[in-house]
C-alpha cells in the first residue's frame, strides 16, 4: 500500500466511529481521510475526500447506508466498500446487491477488521462467519430449488397436445398406440415426440418415464381406446 491509502468511516454512533479510527490507525500505509454520521454526509464525503475504501453502516440516518453503498459503486466501480450491519438477511442481501465487497458485524473484533480492511484494499472480499455461513446457505438452497424451477419451465414449453404424448409415452405407449388414443395419425404423434423430447432432452421412453415422475406425473396404464384430456 505504498503512498498510503485513503479509507472514509461513516457510522451512526461516535463510539463505532472513534473505535475504528483507532484501529485503522495502527494499520501501515492506511489514512482515516474522513468521516461523517448520516448518509447524505457520507456520500458527499467519499467523492470529495477520494476514499479508496468506505466502511459504511448499513443503518445510517437521512440517506440509508445501503442506498450510499449503491451510489458510490454505481458512479465509482472501482471503489472499495466494507459494510457493517447486524446478523439479519434483510439487512445483508441489500447491502451485497448493492455492491459492497464485504460486510461485518458490529461485534467484529479487532483483528478482523484489520484483516477485513487489508483484503479489500488488497482487491479481495470480506465476509463475516454469519455472513459467510447465509450467502452459502441461500446458494444451496438456490441450488435444489432449481431442478424443480427447470422443470416447471420446461414442462411450459410444451403445447398441450405435448403434454398429452408425453403422459403417454412416459406410462409405455407405442406411437402407433397414442395415435389410436389420440385420433391422429402415426406421423404426427411421431412430430410431437421428437418436438417434446427436443424441448426436454429427453433420449428414450425411459428418460421420459423418469422426467414425468420427477415432476410428478399420476403414471398408469389405460384402456386401449380412451380419449384423454389433459391439455
Amino acid at each position: 500500500m505504498e503512498g498510503g491509502r485513503n479509507v472514509f468511516i461513516a457510522a451512526h454512533q461516535p463510539l463505532m466511529r472513534e473505535g475504528l479510527k483507532v484501529l485503522l490507525r495502527g494499520l501501515d500505509g492506511v489514512r482515516v481521510c474522513g468521516e461523517a454520521s448520516d448518509g447524505r454526509a457520507a456520500l458527499e464525503g467519499c467523492e470529495r475526500l477520494g476514499a479508496d475504501l468506505a466502511v459504511i453502516e448499513c443503518g445510517l440516518p437521512l440517506l440509508d447506508g445501503v442506498c450510499v453503498m449503491r451510489l458510490l459503486k454505481r458512479r465509482h466501480p472501482a471503489r472499495r466498500v466494507l459494510a457493517i450491519g447486524g446478523d439479519d438477511p434483510a439487512m445483508l442481501h441489500p447491502a451485497l446487491e448493492a455492491g459492497a465487497d464485504g460486510y461485518l458485524l458490529p461485534e467484529a473484533s479487532a483483528d478482523e477488521v484489520r484483516l477485513a480492511v487489508r483484503a479489500l484494499l488488497a482487491g479481495g472480499g470480506w465476509l463475516s462467519p454469519w455472513a459467510a455461513r447465509e450467502v452459502l446457505r441461500d446458494r444451496r438452497n438456490a441450488a435444489e430449488a432449481e431442478p424443480a424451477e427447470r422443470k416447471r419451465d420446461a414442462l411450459a414449453l410444451l403445447t398441450p397436445r405435448e403434454r398429452e404424448v408425453l403422459h403417454l409415452v412416459a406410462e409405455g405407449y407405442r406411437n402407433r398406440e397414442i395415435a389410436g388414443l389420440l385420433v391422429v395419425s402415426d406421423r404426427t404423434v411421431e412430430k410431437h415426440r421428437a418436438n417434446l423430447f427436443r424441448k426436454l432432452s429427453l433420449h428414450s421412453q425411459a428418460d421420459a418415464r423418469a422426467w414425468a415422475e420427477a415432476r410428478g406425473f399420476a403414471l398408469r396404464p389405460r384402456p386401449r381406446g380412451e380419449r384423454l384430456g389433459l391439455g
